[in-house]
């Protein structure tokens, strides 16, 4: 049998259902990633996953007016990636006070979140950061450039659990703050449980060239970029322009050095 090397970017990702921990009841899957900051370890998903609102309007996203207070995570094992543990995040502490971090800025207008995770987790689950693989930052994302949304469209486990690459291109200057918020757009068709997935850039040819000419920085070959955090589609009629929301890396790291804590939207 031949020895299957899954993208060592696959390995960053991890399926999660939202859902109650009382009545062990499943409202929704999506879609987070691990990162890593100073010795620190936290789940990235979207607001919108952990909160079951919709952050613009604030209302309910499941039919049942049901909100989540659990993360159900699928981690893997230290030695033996294909081996899986699920693990039950608590989504709130004491009194009932949010356990992730939100922007600093922006609130959930940003809809992303970074969810520590417990200290033991490093040595107890395989974790591999996107924020700590190989890329290549000296080269800048460009409009039209390749993009592959990295994550778990359906709420069953895949094959080894590994997610889905859904290919995309990059529909805005990356260089612009769509709707002066640090995200851009892709032009993509995708499914709900993406949401929360990391998304990388991809260009494949000659790189590093300046008014056509070649530089000591010049290469030919792949390169590959952490472009940011998918939280879906702009508006909900899936026949209109598939266009999907991709908020830009660097608020992941807004996030972790503000340490806001969460708040729901109908607290606001």
């Amino acid at each position: 049998m031949a020895t299957i090397v899954p993208d060592s970017i696959s390995f960053s990702t991890h399926h999660i259902h939202l859902g109650l921990l009382e009545t062990d009841t499943v409202l929704s899957s999506a879609t987070g990633f691990a990162y890593e900051r100073s010795g620190e370890f936290y789940l990235i998903t979207n607001w919108h996953n952990v909160t079951g609102r919709d952050p613009a309007t604030g209302d309910c996203l499941s039919a049942t007016l049901a909100t989540p207070d659990v993360v159900v995570a699928f981690f893997r094992d230290p030695s033996n990636p294909a081996k899986l543990a699920v693990e039950h995040l608590k989504l709130f502490g004491e009194a009932g006070k949010p356990a992730w971090f939100e922007h600093p800025t922006f609130g959930c207008k940003v809809d992303v979140v970074a969810l520590p995770l417990p200290s033991d987790f490093q040595t107890k689950h395989r974790l591999r950061p996107i924020n700590k693989m190989d890329f290549d930052p000296q080269f800048k994302a460009e409009v039209a450039d390749d993009a592959f949304v990295v994550g778990y469209p359906f709420s069953d486990p895949t094959d080894a659990q590994l997610p889905i690459w859904k290919r995309a291109s990059i529909a805005t200057e990356p260089d612009v703050d769509v709707d002066q918020l640090p995200k851009l757009l892709l032009d993509t068709a995708t499914r709900s449980g993406l949401s929360g997935a990391p998304v990388i850039m991809q260009r494949v040819g000659l790189h590093g060239v300046v008014s056509g000419q070649l530089t000591g920085d010049s290469m030919f070959g792949r390169i590959r970029n952490f472009l940011g955090v998918y939280s879906g589609r702009i508006g909900a009629d899936e026949l209109k322009a598939q266009l999907g929301i991709v908020w830009k890396a660097r608020v992941i790291d807004e996030i972790i050095t503000g340490r806001t804590v969460g708040i729901t939207k109908h607290e606001v």
